[in-house]
């Protein structure tokens, strides 16, 4: 084949496989010397081994990811942290994560980490903007030890919060892989989600306030029907005191219009005969024993009051 033919025909690869070719791809529509010479003279860069691109094309968001399955081949997904950034979960930086079964063998690199694991079915894996990704519980378990310790808590309730991950699927997901680094840690996690936990503030409180032996057993997310014709969800909820904790984020309850809307909805539970407490994120950090104090002591009185009612 005649070299301005084999450039044609490398560029028409290329262009058919959406920016990226394998060697063996290229092989076979150029001769070997063609194919180095575009590699040695950069007018092929490599991606990730045996998987190229060319140059002033680069590889980089899906089309990254697209070049380590494309180097891995075969039966394979994205995992870990690389499928949670694809879940929109975390940013997506760092070595790209994928995982084979276990009977296969293929060396990684520095850039492109290879795991295995022994049982991985269909039920294992989804498409996400058409890359084949191991679920959102299964990914969030499987990243949970690569995730730094401060990020671990609030990455999980914040993802499922947005996506309505149901809990027993991360309670499936952790039994499947029961020497996860972080064990303990990541079933307690999973745990205050299932608690009814939406944000990280509210595992602070539910951890050193509302599970304090000193108080009596409460419920998160507890869902009160209005009748505005509004489910109202109470951040904690005593339902035999009519007694209920809201937690305050400094970020979005010191507007005004903010604080007339936490008014407003005190009001609306109040007139079905619920008493609000709030605290801010200060307040459960600073001082949990006073704040369990004031709880413990409200709860106790509106037990006697509606008893005496």
């Amino acid at each position: 084949m005649l070299p301005d033919a084999s450039h044609r025909a490398i560029d028409a690869l290329l262009v058919r496989r959406g920016g990226l070719a394998t060697r063996q791809e290229l092989l076979r529509v150029a001769p070997r010397s063609i194919v180095d010479n575009h590699v040695e003279s950069g007018r092929l860069r490599r991606v990730f081994p045996h998987v190229y691109t060319a140059r002033g094309n680069p590889a980089a968001g899906d089309r990254r990811l697209r070049a380590a399955l494309m180097c891995v081949g075969g039966d394979v997904v994205l995992s870990h942290t690389t499928a949670l950034a694809v879940h929109g979960a975390v940013d997506g930086d760092g070595p790209v994560h994928v995982t084979i079964a276990q009977e296969r063998r293929h060396a990684g690199a520095p850039t492109l980490r290879v795991h295995r694991r022994s049982r991985f079915g269909e039920d294992d894996r989804q498409l996400v903007r058409g890359l084949p990704v191991t679920t959102l519980a299964d990914s969030l378990v499987a990243a949970w030890p690569l995730l730094t310790p401060a990020v671990r808590r609030p990455t999980t309730v914040d993802a499922v919060r947005r996506t309505g991950v149901d809990p027993d699927l991360l309670v499936r997901a952790l039994a499947r892989r029961p020497n996860v680094g972080g064990h303990r840690q990541l079933a307690e996690t999973i745990g205050l989600i299932a608690d009814g936990v939406q944000s990280e503030l509210e595992a602070m409180g539910v951890l050193s306030v509302f599970r304090h032996r000193s108080l009596p057993r409460s419920v998160g997310q507890f869902a009160v029907r209005c009748p505005d014709g509004v489910t109202r969800r109470l951040d904690r909820a005593w339902e035999d005191a009519m007694l209920a904790v809201e937690l305050d984020g400094a970020a979005f309850h010191t507007s005004p219009q903010q604080r007339r809307e936490d008014l407003a909805r005190d009001a609306v539970l109040a007139a079905l005969g619920w008493l609000v407490l709030r605290f801010t994120y200060a307040e459960v950090l600073r001082d949990p024993e006073a704040v369990r104090a004031k709880v413990l002591a409200v709860y106790q009185v509106r037990v006697r009051q509606l008893r005496a009612s």
